[in-house]
């Protein structure tokens, strides 16, 4: 596997939107990072055989992983040998958010073999960012991305939301005004999506204002050097996220950590990691397992996952899918109706549109 995905479980705040595996520190049972820096070692022991001798990724996720030590990763990955797996040609991303940055450690972080950052924005508006349960401040942003590019960090992403209740064009306006002025290189936006018992589920814009409000991103970014590669990335030329196009493009990748999810592409097999950091701590305590299930993909799920990758990047799909004349013709109904098109420089391929990206599930149930 030339991917590497870490997942670190510690946040400050578990943000009410939020579906992965993350404990705020009002989780004090669970969070003991030196317990967790112990039982990472044991996993990546058992594990580190699976990686290829050079790694082409590696990404640090969370949770906020820019809250653990620069110290305790590089004692917790030991057993993998990261300074003789990565090239000059290697990705490393770490998240962080605005209220865990500081100069000195991005410093270290850079000096751990980190060279690529994807910083969690979310909002540019005070009020914003309290709804969301955010903790830090419209004022930390510019600050946090100051303390990044001074660290000497030259591939920086920031993630924004849409579809905020009350959230304006204007708001998104200024957002990306503020973050551009950044040497910013790649921006995920992404709509909010909250479950029905969620009080601010009500509150959320109906389905036309979010597509128009995704639709305006999608002309603000590509207006300013952005290329729209993926539903709801926008990057810079050359700078696409390199491992979640790992992701994507069905490619293997080994997951560490609570929650982690790992595939490996020859054996069309996935598993994923326990969602409790207490259980994966004491199971690798004791020399155990901590894979909580594994599946192998079968025809159908292959056939599903083959259409659902493809669609969601601006490279498209091959024309010669489009097997049956089912699918030809509901094909020739979403170019009629603008959401899908033929590809710019490939004529034996076509592709989503921009509104057709925010309409890919429709899209992918009906042709896969």
């Amino acid at each position: 596997m030339q991917s590497l995905y870490v997942h670190f479980p510690f946040c400050e705040s578990k943000c009410h939107y939020c579906d992965f595996y993350s404990l705020g520190r009002e989780k004090t049972r669970e969070t003991d990072p030196q317990r967790f820096e112990l039982a990472l070692k044991k996993e990546a022991g058992q594990k580190a055989h699976l990686l290829s001798d050079q790694l082409d990724t590696i990404f640090f996720g969370g949770g906020t992983p820019s809250m653990t030590p620069p110290d305790s990763m590089r004692r917790a990955l030991e057993p993998l040998e990261l300074s003789q797996r990565i090239t000059p040609n290697t990705e490393w991303t770490m998240e962080a958010n605005p209220s865990s940055i500081e100069l000195e450690a991005m410093r270290e972080y850079r000096s751990l073999g980190v060279n690529r950052i994807s910083m969690g924005v979310q909002a540019m508006r005070s009020d914003f960012l309290k709804a969301l349960g955010r903790v830090h401040s419209r004022e930390a942003v510019p600050k946090a991305l100051e303390a990044v590019f001074q660290a000497g960090f030259e591939n920086v992403s920031v993630d924004l939301l849409c579809g905020v209740p009350e959230q304006t064009e204007n708001d998104l306006k200024e957002a990306l005004e503020i973050l551009t002025q950044f040497p910013i290189t790649h921006l995920s936006c992404y709509l909010l999506t909250l479950p029905k018992q969620n009080p601010m589920s009500k509150l959320l814009p109906d389905e036309e204002t979010q597509l128009q409000h995704l639709l305006w991103v999608h002309e603000w970014m590509t207006s300013h050097g952005f290329d729209h590669y993926e539903i709801s990335n926008f990057a810079k030329p050359g700078k696409k996220a390199r491992h979640n196009l790992n992701y994507w493009q069905g490619h293997s990748y080994l997951g560490l950590g609570p929650s982690a999810h790992s595939y490996d592409a020859r054996n069309s097999l996935r598993w994923k990691n326990i969602s409790s950091l207490h259980r994966y701590s004491a199971l690798l305590e004791k020399n155990e397992s901590v894979m909580e299930n594994e599946e192998v993909l079968g025809d159908a799920e292959k056939q599903l996952e083959k259409w659902m990758l493809a669609l969601r990047l601006d490279t498209g799909f091959p024309t010669n899918w489009l097997e049956t004349q089912l699918q030809q013709k509901r094909v020739e109904i979403f170019e009629n109706e603008g959401l899908i098109e033929k590809h710019p420089t490939d004529p034996t391929r076509k592709r989503l549109t921009a509104r057709g990206f925010a309409l890919s599930d429709q899209i992918i149930r009906a042709l896969a």
